[in-house]
């Protein structure tokens, strides 16, 4: 995994100090800047959480504390993810595409990976079912999983072992550990509705991605059944209108918004001019 690649140095951002470019080193990066030291592939993955004086974020839906579950880690790309959205976006988020397979292949193309370069982020990149796909697709840029459970990137980790372009973060997608303008596009399948505050997420990438840049995202709109709709509230889901994303991510200086409906789900897409 790429942690001492100067691609990937050149857009890590410390989270004490937050200079950028400034984390070298061999068995451990050592920020230039505050001297911070960051462990390198502990448990598989980098954990800037760990180092700074902030705490534990709290989990604070039910959702969120099923995924640091180790149990949920390992099934979740097989099993929990597909029931998941088939209960509270219909068959048409699971079948009409292709399934989840349908759904990486749209995500994938969406970001436009020969078109411009990297780095590439999958936020809140879970077991890593999308990084290792955009690493397969994009072998010769380097692909950035960032996730704030440590059960999901421990698993992404074993299932990433043979991608030599992937590297993995515990960061928190509200303070994203990156420089302005530092990477070419962010993946964000799945997890809006997961956020405290989705509005500071999107002004993060917005400030990563540099000029051209594009953020694609998928999300819930609306349970097509009773018992999803329950679920949903239940597990604190939080829903978006696609109109009403639009106006949101306009108004923090998004350009181009597409989106693609997908039974009671949609995915979408946007631009920083």
């Amino acid at each position: 995994m790429p942690y001492r690649d100067p691609a990937f140095l050149a857009v890590l951002r410390c989270p004490r100090c937050q200079a950028t470019g400034a984390f070298e080193g061999a068995r451990a990066l050592t920020c230039g800047g505050c001297g911070l030291e960051v462990a390198v592939g502990k448990g598989g993955f980098i954990d800037l959480l760990d180092v700074t004086s902030v705490g534990e974020p709290p989990a604070a839906t039910a959702e969120q504390r099923f995924m640091e579950s180790e149990l949920v880690a390992r099934l979740y790309e097989r099993f929990w993810r597909p029931t998941f959205v088939r209960l509270l976006a219909g068959k048409g988020a699971g079948g009409g595409i292709g399934g989840v397979a349908g759904e990486v292949f749209v995500h994938r193309h969406s970001l436009g990976l020969d078109e411009r370069k990297g780095p590439w982020l999958d936020l809140s990149c879970g077991p890593g079912l999308f990084t290792r796909a955009l690493a397969a697709a994009a072998p010769g840029a380097v692909v950035i999983g960032l996730d704030i459970s440590r059960a999901m990137l421990e698993v992404a980790a074993r299932r990433a072992a043979g991608y030599a372009n992937v590297a993995l973060i515990r960061a928190d997608a509200h303070a994203l550990p990156f420089g302005d303008g530092a990477l070419g596009g962010v993946n964000n399948a799945g997890a809006l509705h997961a956020y405290d505050d989705p509005e500071q997420v999107f002004r993060e990438i917005h400030r990563v991605l540099r000029p051209g840049g594009v953020y694609v995202g998928s999300t819930f709109a609306e349970a097509p059944t009773l018992l999803g709709r329950w679920t949903a509230r239940a597990a604190g889901i939080r829903r978006f209108d696609p109109p009403e994303l639009r106006a949101w991510l306009s108004r923090i200086g998004f350009h181009e918004f597409e989106e693609l409906r997908l039974g009671g789900a949609f995915v979408f897409r946007a631009r920083r001019p």
